[in-house]
């Protein structure tokens, strides 16, 4: 029997077939027929049915790049056969089913940090638990340069490279095939991929992160799961200032760190020491400041408590000097050359005042010039500082120099009236008197105190001729009101004058010489004031520097 073309359409006809084709042809046509319907049903099944011809390895690899899901939130796995807690033991062996044997670095950071892995929202060590440990960061920091202190802002700034360190047993990869690796440096655009602590710096005015020629940022894991993140910052940082020494103060600034959000219950800030020599905060070697010098520098931890709970806070205290060269150059050493130039007014003869006035004045001003220019570099403050007390005694000095002219002006006027009083006394009336002779007389008298004041330096003769010089202005004047007592006016004036009778008039009897020239009150104050005032400065110099430089500031 012969099969015919045609479809078959019932489950009979088929098994009609197959008992005829087998029990009533020939054993050729059997074998035929065998094949034949081995042949239809690999057929049927090659366009019917979906075959997995994929090998072992990419079966692996579908299931490393779709594991099941984990529901971080809830620290459950999604599969209903998944424990209630996610613990650290399930989290390493998420870690271990994910790190297999990859063959690029590639594959082995996009199996370590997918996010169906990592989630970097979460911090390390984090349980529903109780038993939920804080994770501890160590930290570390080296400083380039400190510069841009300023006594107005009370600021500076701060040029660093700030170490951070950590464990996150996520990141563990011992016993992946990447293990003989000692550490790995992650790409600076991979720290947005991976959970950094929230430290900030409490007492910053500004900070910025370089980004030159890319971002100055370096994250480093190592095997066990260490993570390592370093960045270079630069700081203007506040630092509260006590002025009362200045500029013969030291100063102390504070680096102050500390977690924003993370309580103690969550993070734990530490200085990393490896040994006990081992020193968390290190400055260059090349250190410079212009007006500071840094004299030492520590480390410690501290707690800040807040309405919001308390959190980890570390520490840096720096202590400066003021370096005092400049202000010895700048301002004691000028100032006080100022001082002693007013003290040279004492040695010039007080009735120059061309010569003293000035130099006086110069002085005054000279001074003030310098304390307000002093005073625009500091802040106003409500206490007085050492300068504002230099300064002031500096203004003091020069002034009571200036006064002291004034006041022997004073004292050389009202000696000179009464000088010219007793001459006026010992000298007779005239017979013809009018108000020209008594202005004859003061110009006599003015003239006998110049001779006796130069001890007679002057012989008769020329002195005679220097009183008809003096008189000559005044008695042109009388000669026109009185001509006819003009000639007997002159001549009794100039013989009363001079002690030499050369005329008819009856002789008078001069007064008597003094045997030594009276004594001048208006030089005796100078030559006191040239000793006082050298004296009371040198004294206040060494009450001055005795005082500040053994005075103490608290600065907590």
């Amino acid at each position: 029997m012969y099969v015919k073309n045609g479809p078959l359409q019932t489950k009979k006809s088929w098994l009609n077939l197959l008992t005829v084709c087998l029990f009533k042809q020939s054993s050729m046509f059997k074998w035929q027929f065998i094949i034949f319907l081995v042949y239809t049903i690999l057929i049927y099944r090659s366009v019917n049915c979906q075959v997995d011809f994929s090998d072992d390895d990419e079966e692996e690899e579908i299931k490393i790049y779709q594991p099941k899901p984990i529901d971080y939130v809830n620290n459950v796995y999604s599969a209903n056969k998944a424990p209630n807690v996610y613990s650290m033991s399930n989290q390493n062996q998420a870690n271990n089913q994910l790190v297999g044997s990859e063959k690029t670095m590639e594959q082995f950071l996009d199996r370590l940090l997918h996010e169906s892995v990592y989630d970097r929202r979460i911090r390390p060590f984090y349980t529903d638990s109780k038993d939920s440990k804080p994770v501890t960061v160590l930290m570390n920091m080296h400083i380039n340069t400190i510069s841009g202190i300023s006594e107005v802002n009370m600021e500076y700034t701060v040029d660093c490279f700030f170490r951070q360190e950590w464990f996150d047993p996520r990141l563990t990869y011992s016993n992946s095939s990447w293990k003989h690796v000692e550490d790995i440096t992650l790409h600076y655009d991979l720290v947005n991929k991976v959970w950094t602590p929230d430290a900030f710096f409490r007492n910053s005015k500004d900070a910025k992160s370089h980004k030159i020629t890319v971002p100055n940022r370096l994250i480093r894991i190592f095997p066990e799961g260490r993570v390592l993140f370093s960045q270079r910052l630069t700081l203007r940082l506040e630092c509260p200032m006590k002025l009362q020494k200045f500029p013969l103060d030291n100063q102390t600034c504070t680096i102050n760190i500390g977690s924003f959000g993370y309580t103690l219950k969550d993070i734990i800030f530490e200085w990393s020491k490896t040994t006990a020599n081992t020193i968390p905060v290190t400055i260059s070697n090349k250190l410079e400041m212009p007006d500071f010098i840094l004299t030492a520098h520590k480390s410690s931890v501290c707690q800040r408590k807040t309405s919001t709970g308390s959190y980890a806070c570390l520490e840096v205290r720096i202590e400066l000097q003021r370096d005092l060269s400049s202000y010895v150059n700048e301002v004691y050493i000028p100032s006080s050359f100022v001082v002693s130039l007013s003290f040279i007014s004492f040695f010039i003869d007080h009735r120059s005042a061309a010569a003293r006035a000035p130099l006086g004045a110069t002085s005054v001003l000279t001074i003030t010039t310098m304390l307000g220019g002093i005073r625009s570099q500091l802040p106003k403050v409500s206490y007085i500082k050492a300068i504002d007390v230099w300064m002031s005694f500096c203004l003091v000095f020069v002034f009571a120099a200036l006064l002291e002219y004034a006041v022997v002006n004073v004292i050389a006027r009202k000696q000179e009236l009464k000088r010219l009083n007793k001459r006026k006394s010992q000298i007779p009336k005239l017979a013809n008197y009018s108000p020209t002779n008594e202005k004859v007389l003061m110009i006599g008298n003015r003239l006998a105190h110049m001779n006796s004041y130069n001890k007679c330096d002057l012989d008769h003769n020329n002195s005679h001729e220097a009183l008809e010089s003096l008189l000559q202005p005044n008695l042109s004047n009388s000669i026109k009101k009185n001509p006819q007592s003009n000639h007997s006016l002159h001549v009794d004036s100039v013989v009363s004058i001079s002690g030499v009778s050369q005329q008819s008039s009856p002789p008078v009897a001069s007064p008597p010489l003094p045997s030594s020239p009276p004594r001048d009150d208006a030089q005796m104050v100078d030559f006191v004031s040239s000793f006082l005032f050298p004296i009371t400065f040198i004294v206040f110099n060494i009450v001055y520097w005795m005082v500040y430089l053994n005075m103490q500031v608290n600065f907590e």
